[in-house]
């Protein structure tokens, strides 16, 4: 039976078990990809080779990998060997590159063998964790630090935090926790029109029901200062009318004294309801 096989190691070739019985013909057609040139190039050369390893060698030789692009063409590398002399992947053979990456070229005596570490690992054999990653001591794999950390952690989760992100503080017992900046004096909104709403990190400061915002300030729905400038307008237009039918001492005093009482009446009653934007 055919188990595998490779070309130029990349281990493509022989991929199928086959029995016995099976024709010659058929393990060649099967053997190689449809793009792998060189793979059908190195059937093609050694043909005879394979018909006689086919037909007489199946049984002394299973592997029909080693004993051809191995030992034979010396093309190919046990696993987890890489290079000219076939020596070992860093971390060895049985455990290549710590188990925590891949060793590139393995296989192939062209290949480099360096590690290709997986995601927080680090090192020639892969063997510490990278900055932002600790090594967790129960499966004694590297995690990533809690995201609330600010800069390297010294243990797993927000209690492994030394310092943390802005929006969090450094708790006893919980490590970064959420700083509710709504309770918090000095912090918070500050506007008596305004409910703090706190979330993870943040805080924001929204307006009362009933209330809009309008260029920053929280403002009655429906009025804005539009609406005390048409009120005093109308006012002033009676008040021109009013004092038609005075002298002009007595006019001048009647318009003074009904504008700023005017004006002071409609500041005062906007301010109170909150809807003065300039105040």
């Amino acid at each position: 039976v055919i188990s595998r096989s490779c070309c130029h190691g990349n281990n493509t070739c022989f991929y199928d078990n086959f029995v016995s019985e099976t024709r010659l013909v058929e393990i060649l057609e099967k053997t190689c990809g449809h793009k792998d040139y060189k793979c059908s190039s190195l059937l093609e050369d050694q043909e005879e080779f394979l018909e006689e390893w086919f037909f007489k060698k199946q049984k002394s030789h299973p592997d029909v990998h080693k004993l051809l692009c191995i030992e034979t063409l010396q093309r190919c590398c046990p696993d987890n060997t890489f290079g000219k002399e076939c020596q070992e992947c860093p971390g060895g053979t049985t455990k290549p590159c710590s188990g925590h990456g891949s060793c590139e070229g393995a296989g192939d005596r062209e290949g480099k063998g360096t590690c290709n570490c997986d995601m927080g690992y680090n090192g020639t054999t892969c063997d510490t964790c990278k900055d932002m990653f600790i090594r967790n001591a129960e499966n004694n794999e590297c995690e990533s630090c809690s995201s609330l950390c600010e800069g390297q952690c010294v243990g797993i989760g927000p209690k492994g935090c030394t310092q943390c992100i802005k929006g969090y503080e450094l708790d006893e017992t919980e490590g970064c926790k959420d700083i509710d900046e709504c309770t918090k004096e000095g912090m918070g909104c500050g506007d008596p029109l305004e409910d703090c709403v706190n979330s993870p990190g943040t805080f924001e400061c929204v307006c009362k029901a009933g209330y809009h915002r309008v260029q920053g300030k929280c403002q009655l729905e429906g009025t804005d200062f539009t609406n005390i400038l048409i009120i005093v307008g109308v006012h002033v237009v009676l008040a021109i009318l009013g004092i038609s039918s005075l002298g002009f001492r007595g006019a001048l005093i009647f318009v003074l004294f009904y504008l700023v009482s005017m004006v002071a009446f409609i500041i005062a009653k906007y301010h109170k309801e909150g809807t003065l934007g300039f105040w």
